[in-house]
């Protein structure tokens, strides 16, 4: 999902409300960069002011951050004994799946739902994953059977998310990576977004060799 940028506190704000001192701290993943850093020190003013508990975890590469996943952001999860909370990414994880090296979601799962953890995606690094920008709800990570008579697009508008794009109307609590633009994915990633969107609506295709071995049969004959 996407957060575009005329939306741009909307999330901040919501995380404001519904924090209390009960609630987990935020997580920030910062890259060890200028632009990162400076970015991690602005933000962390704003949530000592507002005084939000929140903790700094440094991130100098993918095996830190694929650790990170492992060791801090997955237990998180509320499927896992967590309670959820909000991940910031700073300067990281732009360009690969965050569900994936997070490790908040995985084959070995029964379940694979986030959760309860939200992840922030604020990187300059480009191209941008599109599984990340167009998909990172939860609805994404469900069984396609159980929501193969959903139609998913309605119930995403339902919770504020118009593909992949947030409106007024979302609310943090479910989890999902969120993204959040600088205006380039509205403006230049319009043809990406509606090919991405009909891919998903393409029904699986099961794939057992068949095929394949009745050619491979059909060549050894002639």
């Amino acid at each position: 999902m996407y957060l575009p940028r005329s939306l741009i506190g909307h999330l901040y704000l919501q995380l404001l409300r519904s924090h209390h001192p009960l609630s987990p701290p935020v997580l920030i993943l910062v890259a060890l960069e200028p632009d990162a850093l400076c970015a991690c020190r602005i933000l962390t003013t704003l949530l000592k002011r507002d005084y939000i508990a929140h903790k700094i975890q440094p991130i100098a590469g993918y095996g830190d951050l694929a650790r990170a996943g492992e060791e801090l952001v997955r237990p998180m999860r509320t499927t896992d004994g967590g309670s959820g909370g909000v991940v910031v990414c700073l300067g990281v994880g732009g360009l690969v799946d965050m569900s994936e090296i997070l490790r908040l979601t995985s084959e070995e799962d029964e379940s694979e739902e986030m959760g309860g953890v939200e992840v922030w995606v604020i990187d300059a690094r480009r191209p941008w994953n599109l599984v990340n920008v167009f998909g990172g709800h939860p609805d994404h990570f469900r069984d396609r059977e159980a929501l193969a008579e959903m139609d998913l697009n309605a119930l995403r508008k339902g919770r504020g998310v118009d593909k992949g794009c947030l409106n007024k109307s979302y609310k943090s609590g479910s989890g999902g990576i969120i993204v959040f633009d600088d205006g380039d994915i509205e403006e230049e990633l319009t043809k990406e977004r509606d090919a991405y969107y009909a891919l998903e609506e393409m029904p699986e295709v099961d794939d057992d060799g068949d095929n394949l071995e009745d050619s491979e049969s059909e060549n050894d004959d002639s």
